[in-house]
């Protein structure tokens, strides 16, 4: 297996993908050792993984980012992207993937990869339901309960992970994620994202408060209603479009035991700058 990169390869990296910014120094690494981690969830730069996977690996990694989520495999054999992303000096956290793939007899091929890749952990993506049906919400608590349980006894973790909706949808009046949070099984973790709570109106502290030690994992994804007219760079955490309070914020998720965060900008896809403010805005607030 080939080496993790020099920093010298992944500054190289950068300048290949066309960042037009500079390096930040290890902005992340640099800060005091806490307990936890920063990575990058690559739907975010979907752009340039579709480019150049291994070199958009590398870029992470020079930003001082530590792991990834990855909902693709890029083009690349699961084995071969786990491959990549160690060789990147990066560690592969987690999977993220729509509910039907943890409905059965999908889950098999689902855990199947996983074991390919090195992915211990399932994340459970965008589900669209239906404030009029609660069947709907029912059967995603049946599926995710289900695989959970089976998921457990091969060494993999399973979380749900909200957008917008689970907090300005209402559920017999009570708020969709608190509804969720309710019929969950205690195998089932939350991958709780303030971006898209303080979006549609809640209180991310307030939350976090209410459900202590339930996200074991998180995404930070800029509340920007809309970046256009942002250009790159401009849509990273801690932004002034951003509606988080970051620096609160980050040291409650460390606090609450959050083992890793996920940044996630969203608006520039193609470019590698939204995600190299966040990692600075990052350095500044630990």
């Amino acid at each position: 297996m080939r080496k993790s990169m020099t920093r010298r390869e992944c500054v190289s990296a950068l300048a290949a993908l066309g960042v037009a910014t500079a390096v930040p120094k290890a902005a992340l690494a640099a800060a005091p050792a806490r307990g936890m981690k920063f990575g990058v969830q690559l739907h975010g730069i979907r752009g340039v993984c579709a480019r150049d996977i291994r070199g958009a690996l590398s870029a992470v990694k020079a930003m001082g980012y530590e792991g990834i989520e990855a909902g693709s495999f890029f083009g690349l054999s699961p084995k071969d992207f786990g491959a990549a992303v160690r060789d990147a000096g990066l560690e592969l956290v987690a999977l993220q993937f729509y509910p039907h793939l943890f409905t059965e007899p999908q889950l098999r091929e689902t855990i199947r990869l996983c074991r390919e890749c090195g992915a211990k952990r399932l994340s459970s993506a965008w589900f669209k339901g239906s404030a009029e049906n609660f069947n709907d919400w029912q059967l995603v608590v049946n599926v995710l309960n289900h695989a959970a349980q089976v998921c457990k006894g091969e060494g993999i973790a399973v979380s749900y992970h909200n957008h917008d909706q689970e907090f300005a949808m209402r559920l017999g009046g009570e708020v969709a994620m608190g509804w969720l949070a309710k019929r969950l099984s205690p195998d089932v973790d939350l991958e709780f994202d303030p971006g898209w709570c303080v979006l549609a109106g809640g209180d991310a502290a307030a939350w976090l408060a209410a459900h202590p030690h339930r996200n074991p994992t998180v995404h930070l994804t800029p509340a920007i209603a809309d970046g256009s007219g942002l250009a790159p760079g401009e849509a990273g955490l801690g932004s002034p479009r951003d509606k988080v309070d970051w620096r609160t914020l980050i040291p409650a998720l460390e606090k609450d035991g959050v083992r890793w965060a996920f940044a996630k900008p969203l608006t520039h896809p193609d470019s590698l700058a939204d995600l190299e403010a966040s990692a600075r805005a990052l350095g500044a607030v630990r």
